[in-house]
């Protein structure tokens, strides 16, 4: 049974144009493993269905390798990661990146060290911590070449949490979906203030005909150090509503 999802695993991920080697799929087997495995007392996800979790959360993650390039020993850092995507998947077929999962839920990120342990991942740290406490943090702010979100909070929002853990020349990647063009203007001035600039948009297809969309975002100037404001601001008063010059 166990083979056989590697197998699935490997033969879409090629369809999609990712290679993945036998030994990369069977740590993400085992990695799906434990995550339906602790999925019954932790709410990690609603996917469970094989195909659907190969394609929504393996594949989706692994489509930033793809479509963007990562330089060789990045630091990374994966902003809201819940059940750990896309960290884990890109940090396995990965192994050079340097990479931090952040998440503010104490059982996930609970899980998140267990999983990491298990799969024996190196250079990858859990933090359970706001990301507004984590960008004020001089540990954490500016420190990081990339950052990720796959959350479902508008990109005005997302930028605050992410953008000021990035270093100067570094990029924001938000994946949304289809049409995320609302937001983009939405957020244009948000970017703009917290250092950002956003450089491109780019499609891509999952298997299904699932359209998905990665903006990506260069971080051209510090970001101010008002910014990220206090924790549950930016969700209340996203930076849209406030008034620029």
């Amino acid at each position: 049974m166990r083979n056989n999802f590697e197998e699935r695993l490997m033969k879409i991920a090629k369809e999609c144009g990712i290679e993945l080697n036998s030994k990369e799929a069977q740590i993400l087997g085992d990695f799906k493993e434990e995550v339906l495995k602790w999925n019954t007392k932790v709410n990690l996800t609603t996917i469970v269905e094989e195909e659907q979790f190969i394609v929504k959360h393996i594949i989706d993650s692994l489509m930033i390798l793809k479509n963007i390039h990562v330089p060789h020993g990045a630091k990374l850092v994966d902003v809201g990661t819940g059940a750990g995507f896309p960290g884990i998947p890109l940090k396995v077929v990965r192994k050079d990146l340097q990479v931090t999962l952040i998440d503010s839920s104490r059982k996930k990120t609970e899980f998140l060290k267990f999983a990491v342990k298990k799969l024996n991942l190196d250079k990858t740290n859990v933090l359970c911590a706001r990301a507004e406490s984590a960008g004020k943090s001089d540990e954490f702010r500016e420190k990081y070449d990339i950052a990720v979100a796959r959350a479902v909070s508008a990109l005005n929002i997302l930028s605050e949490l992410c953008l000021p853990l990035v270093k100067v020349e570094g990029i924001f990647i938000a994946m949304k979906g289809e049409d995320p063009y609302g937001e983009i203007e939405d957020a244009e001035g948000a970017i703009k203030v917290l250092g950002g600039k956003i450089l491109e948009v780019i499609p891509y297809e999952l298997p299904g005909g699932i359209k998905r969309r990665l903006i990506v975002v260069k971080k051209v100037e510090n970001t101010p150090d008002k910014y990220p404001r206090r924790e549950g601001v930016p969700e209340k008063r996203p930076i849209k509503l406030e008034k620029f010059p």
